[in-house]
C-alpha cells in the first residue's frame, strides 16, 4: 500500500533534531566525531547535498522534514506500481482511508471519501500538482472541484499524504486531509507504449497509446510525454471518452546551490455519460444497471497550465523556494439528475458552464540553527492565488440550451503567509509550533439582474479573514535497529472556503468556514519486517459545503462534529513479498443534533484496503504482482438514515513483467465481477411514467418509489412530490487493461 519502511527509515535518519545533517569539519579536533549518516534517495525525498570547496568542507544533507503527525507520509513510485493503474485516481488510493469512486462518464472529476467526510469532488480534500492546486474553487459543478485527469500516471514519481488541519504550508481544501502530486524530473528512458481495454460482454474496446522522450543532457534533465486515450466503459450508451494529454519538464542546475524546474501539462477529454440512474428504475425494468435515462449526458473539458519552481541553497544551514504559476480551464457539463420532476415535457437537464484563468505563486524560506545544544528548524512562506472566472447553468434539452439559470462573473484573490518553528530540545522530543493567516478578497457580477430566484446570487464585493494557529508533539522513545517508536500529537485550525457567490443569496453562506482538529497516534517498526501506525482523530466544522441531490447542486450546513481511528501496517514476509492493509472506523454527526440517524448524509463509517505485492527476479527479467482491495461500509445517504447506500469491496489485479527493452501489464478491475455501484447520491426525481406532480398521496401504488426509496411531498400543492431515493453510477464490471511497452534507449 506505501513504503513504510521507507518512511520509518526516514524518521530514524532524521527525527533526532531536524532534516540538517550535523555538519563534519575538516578538523583534527573532529576527527573521533561520530559522522552523521547521509538518508538514502530512496528513503527522503527531495534530498540534495551541497558541493562545497575550500579548506573548511562540510558534508550536508539537505531534505524534507520528518514526519509531524502518525497519518502522515510519503510514497514512492516503486510502491504504487504494482497496483493496477489506470488513472490517477488509482495513485491516489494510496492514502490509507482514501476512497475514490467513479462518476457518471469518467470524464468527471472522481467523488473522494476521507475521515468521515463526502468531499464530493474535492470540498475537505486538497490535491496539488508539484504543488500547483487542483481544486478549483467557486466552481459551476461544485466548490472545490478537483479533477485529476489532466495528470499522465506515469509522470507521477511521489505522493506526499498529509491529514487534519495541523501544517502551517497548508491553506484552503486541507481539512480531511491533503495530497500533493511530485512529477519525475526524467525517466530511465524513452519508450513508446500501447495497450487496450474493455469488459468482456460489454461495451466496446478502447485503446491507450503513451509516448516519452527522456533525453539524457550534461546541463539539465528533462521529460516530454504524450497520452491518447479512448475509453467506453460497459455502458449502453458508451462514454466515447477521448483523451488528449501532454506533460513537458525540465530542470536546470543553474550553480552548484540552484536550480529552476519549467513544467507544462496540457488536457483536453470529452464524453458522454450515463449519468446517475435512479435504482428503482433498474429495479422495474426500466433499463438495466447499465443504461440510461437520458443519453446526452457528459461534457467536455481542458486544463493548460505552466509552471516554474526555483530552489536556491544560499547558505549550508537554509534554503528558498519560489513556485509561479498560470493555467486556463474551460468545462462544460451537461446533467440530469432529477429527470422529469420540474419540466414533465423537456425534462430537467442542465448545462454548466465554467471558464477561467488561474495564476499564483508560493515562496518560502527555510534555515536551521543550533543555539545552547536545542536545534531550531524555521520557516517563513507565504502564497497566492486568483482567479478570474465566467460561470454559467443553462436549462436544456437534448444538449440544446433553453433558457439561462445564472450567469456570473467571480473574481476572487486568496493570499496567506505563515511561520512554523520546529524546536528538538532532546534526541528523542520535538515540538512544530506555527501559525497561519489568509485573507480573502472576492467579487460576484450577476449578469440576470431580472431573476427573481433569491439563490440567483447579486453583485456584490466583500472579503474575509483567517487566523489559523497549529502545534504539534513528536516523542521518540525507542531507536534501535529492533524497535523504532514515534509518539505523535497534534492540534491545529484549518479551514474550506465556500462558493463566494453564496455570500449574495438569500439566506447567505459564510465564505470561509473553519475547522478545528485533533489527533494522537504512533507509529513503529519491529524487527525490520512490522510496520504499523494508528491514529486516533477529531475534527469540527463551523459549517459545511454539502451535496444537494434535490437540484445538483451544494448548500451549506450547520456545524459538524467528527472522530474516529485509523490503522494501517505492513509486513514484509521476505524482501521480494510483503502484504498490507488500512481500516478506519469514523463517526459524523450534525454538533447541534446528536439523534441525526447516526450520521451525515454519505459520510463514510468504514472504509478497508490492501494487498499482496511482489516483486521478483524471473528469468531474464523482473515480475512484478498485486493483488489489491478497497471497500467503504454501508452508509446513510439522507442525513435521517432512512435512505441507505449500500457498501461494496473492490478487487482488483496487477501483474507485470520488465525486461531490458520492454515491458508487459496486464490490470484486472473488479477480478471477481462484484455487482455493485460506485458512486451514489440521495435524489429527488421524478421518472415519465411516474405520476403527475400533485397527484394525491392516497392513489400512489405503495410500490411507486422502490425498495429503498420515499415518496416526496410537493410543498405546493401537498401532493405527490417525485420519488427520494439512491440514484447511482455503477461500478465497472470485470475489466481488463493490456499494456505493453517498448524502451528505445
Amino acid at each position: 500500500m506505501h513504503c513504510l519502511k521507507s518512511i520509518l527509515a526516514a524518521t530514524m535518519l532524521l527525527a533526532p533534531a531536524m532534516a540538517f545533517a550535523e555538519p563534519a569539519q575538516n578538523d583534527a579536533n573532529d576527527a573521533g566525531a561520530p559522522q552523521p549518516a547521509a538518508p538514502s534517495s530512496e528513503s527522503v525525498a527531495d534530498a540534495t547535498t551541497v558541493t562545497q570547496t575550500g579548506a573548511d568542507q562540510r558534508t550536508l544533507v539537505f531534505a524534507q522534514r520528518p514526519m509531524s503527525a502518525a497519518s502522515s507520509f510519503a510514497v514512492q513510485d516503486r510502491e504504487f506500481s504494482l497496483r493496477p493503474i489506470g488513472s490517477v485516481q488509482d495513485i491516489l488510493r494510496v492514502t490509507p482511508g482514501l476512497v475514490t469512486v467513479q462518476h457518471s462518464g469518467g470524464g468527471k472529476a472522481n467523488q473522494y471519501f476521507l475521515r468521515g467526510f463526502d468531499a464530493d469532488h474535492g470540498t475537505d480534500v486538497a490535491i496539488s500538482v508539484d504543488g500547483v492546486p487542483i481544486n478549483m474553487v467557486d466552481h459551476a459543478h461544485g466548490q472545490g472541484y478537483a479533477d485529476t485527469n489532466f495528470i499522465i500516471p506515469e509522470a507521477v514519481q511521489r505522493v506526499e499524504i498529509t491529514k487534519g488541519p495541523y501544517f502551517a504550508n497548508q491553506g484552503d481544501f486541507a481539512t480531511a486531509g491533503a495530497v500533493n502530486l511530485v512529477t519525475r524530473d526524467d525517466f530511465d528512458a524513452s519508450s513508446i507504449g500501447f495497450g487496450v481495454s474493455g469488459s468482456p460482454g460489454y461495451g466496446k474496446l478502447g485503446y491507450r497509446g503513451l509516448l516519452i522522450a527522456s533525453p539524457k543532457w550534461d546541463v539539465a534533465t528533462a521529460t516530454f510525454a504524450a497520452e491518447i486515450g479512448r475509453q467506453n466503459g460497459p455502458f449502453e450508451n458508451p462514454d466515447k471518452f477521448n483523451k488528449y494529454k501532454l506533460f513537458n519538464k525540465i530542470t536546470f542546475k543553474v550553480s552548484p546551490t540552484s536550480s529552476v524546474s519549467i513544467g507544462e501539462m496540457s488536457y483536453g477529454g470529452n464524453w458522454h455519460g450515463s449519468g446517475q440512474i435512479p435504482a428503482r428504475a433498474v429495479e422495474q425494468g426500466l433499463i438495466t444497471r447499465f443504461g440510461s435515462m437520458d443519453p446526452n449526458e457528459g461534457g467536455d473539458t481542458m486544463r493548460h497550465q505552466v509552471y516554474a519552481l526555483y530552489k536556491l541553497r544560499p547558505a549550508s544551514n537554509s534554503e528558498v523556494r519560489a513556485l509561479a504559476y498560470v493555467g486556463t480551464y474551460t468545462f462544460n457539463l451537461f446533467s440530469n439528475f432529477t429527470l422529469y420532476l420540474h419540466d414533465p415535457d423537456n425534462g430537467d437537464e442542465i448545462n454548466q458552464q465554467d471558464r477561467r484563468t488561474f495564476y499564483g505563486g508560493k515562496v518560502s524560506y527555510r534555515v536551521a540553527h543550533k543555539v545552547g545544544g536545542i536545534r531550531f528548524d524555521t520557516t517563513i512562506g507565504s502564497d497566492v492565488r486568483a482567479d478570474d472566472i465566467h460561470e454559467m447553468l443553462w436549462h436544456t434539452a437534448n444538449r440544446m440550451q433553453l433558457d439561462a439559470i445564472r450567469d456570473n462573473n467571480v473574481r476572487q484573490t486568496m493570499m496567506g503567509a505563515y511561520v512554523s518553528e520546529e524546536v528538538a530540545p532532546t534526541s528523542w522530543a520535538r515540538i512544530v509550533l506555527g501559525v497561519r493567516a489568509d485573507s480573502l478578497a472576492f467579487s460576484v457580477d450577476n449578469n440576470l439582474p431580472n431573476s427573481t430566484d433569491p439563490q440567483n446570487p447579486h453583485s456584490g464585493v466583500d472579503g474575509a479573514q483567517q487566523i489559523s494557529p497549529k502545534a504539534s508533539a513528536i516523542l521518540s522513545p525507542l531507536r534501535s535497529r529492533d524497535a523504532l517508536l514515534d509518539f505523535y500529537i497534534n492540534w491545529g485550525n484549518g479551514f474550506h472556503t465556500n462558493d463566494v457567490r453564496g455570500v449574495f443569496t438569500t439566506p447567505s453562506v459564510t465564505p470561509i468556514t473553519r475547522a478545528v482538529g485533533e489527533e494522537v497516534g504512533a507509529r513503529t517498526r519491529l524487527f525490520e519486517k512490522l510496520d504499523f501506525a494508528t491514529a486516533l482523530w477529531m475534527l469540527d466544522l463551523d459549517n459545511e459545503t454539502t451535496w444537494n441531490g434535490d437540484d445538483g447542486t451544494t448548500n451549506v450546513s450547520p456545524a459538524t462534529h467528527r472522530y474516529g481511528v485509523e490503522f494501517e501496517g505492513r509486513y514484509e514476509f521476505t524482501p521480494w513479498l510483503a502484504v498490507d492493509g488500512a481500516l478506519t472506523f469514523t463517526h459524523s454527526q450534525f454538533s447541534t443534533d446528536n439523534e441525526n440517524g447516526g450520521g451525515l448524509a454519505l459520510a463514510p463509517k468504514q472504509t478497508w484496503s490492501g494487498g499482496l505485492s511482489a516483486r521478483h527476479e524471473l528469468g531474464p527479467g523482473v515480475a512484478r504482482a498485486g493483488l489489491r482491495f478497497y471497500g467503504i461500509g454501508n452508509r446513510p445517504a439522507s442525513d435521517d438514515g432512512v435512505i441507505v447506500a449500500p457498501g461494496f469491496t473492490q478487487f482488483d489485479l496487477h501483474l507485470g513483467y520488465r525486461m531490458q527493452r520492454w515491458d508487459l501489464a496486464l490490470d484486472i478491475e473488479n477480478l471477481f465481477n462484484g455487482n455493485f455501484r460506485s458512486a451514489q447520491f440521495d435524489t429527488v426525481s421524478r421518472l415519465r411514467t411516474d405520476p403527475p406532480v400533485g397527484t394525491p398521496l392516497s392513489r400512489l401504488p405503495s410500490s411507486l418509489c422502490g425498495s429503498n426509496g420515499r415518496v416526496a411531498m410537493d410543498p405546493a400543492t401537498g401532493g405527490f412530490g417525485g420519488c427520494e431515493g439512491v440514484s447511482f453510477t455503477p461500478a465497472y464490471p470485470f475489466t481488463a487493461r493490456l499494456m505493453a511497452t517498448l524502451y528505445i534507449d
